[in-house]
C-alpha cells in the first residue's frame, strides 16, 4: 500500500510547491481526473490548465490530514486542502479521492470536494479535520 500511496504523496507535494509539471508526471498519459463539482473526466492536458489555475489562484496551498484505505486497484483518501488567496485569506476544504494506480502512475482520480464548504483553518498547530474523531 505504501508504494501505491507514494505517487499521490509526490503529486500533492508538487502541487503544494507549485510544480505543475512534476504533479502531471504522476499521471499516466491516458489518466482521467473526474471532479464531483463539474461531473467531467478531464485528460492530462486539461489538468495542466487546472493545476496551473490552482497554483496561480492560491500562492500558498497544502494537502494535510491524509487518511488512506487500500482498494484492490489503488486507494481511497480523505484529506484537507488548505490554501491562502493572493489577498491573504486562508481557506480549507475537506476532500475525498478515489485513486486507481497502474504501473506506479495514477490512471484515474475521482475527486469529491464541496467547493462551497470552505472553512477557515486553524492559525497554527497540528491540523485535524473538523468533526472527525479519528
Amino acid at each position: 500500500m505504501s508504494d501505491q500511496g507514494s505517487v499521490i504523496d509526490r503529486m500533492f507535494a508538487a502541487l503544494a510547491a507549485g510544480e505543475v509539471e512534476a504533479a502531471l508526471a504522476c499521471l499516466s498519459d491516458e489518466a482521467k481526473v473526474w471532479h464531483g463539482f463539474d461531473r467531467l473526466a478531464h485528460d492530462k492536458e486539461a489538468m495542466r490548465a487546472q493545476y496551473r489555475g490552482l497554483v496561480d489562484s492560491f500562492p500558498e496551498r497544502d494537502f494535510v490530514d491524509a487518511r488512506r484505505q487500500a482498494t484492490p486497484t489503488g486507494f481511497v483518501q480523505q484529506h484537507v486542502m488548505t490554501a491562502t488567496t493572493s489577498s491573504g485569506q486562508r481557506k480549507a476544504w475537506p476532500v475525498c479521492i478515489v485513486v486507481r494506480i497502474e504501473n506506479g502512475l495514477i490512471t484515474r482520480l475521482d475527486e469529491y470536494i464541496d467547493r462551497a464548504g470552505a472553512f477557515e483553518p486553524p492559525a497554527n498547530g497540528a491540523f485535524v479535520t473538523p468533526g472527525l474523531d479519528d
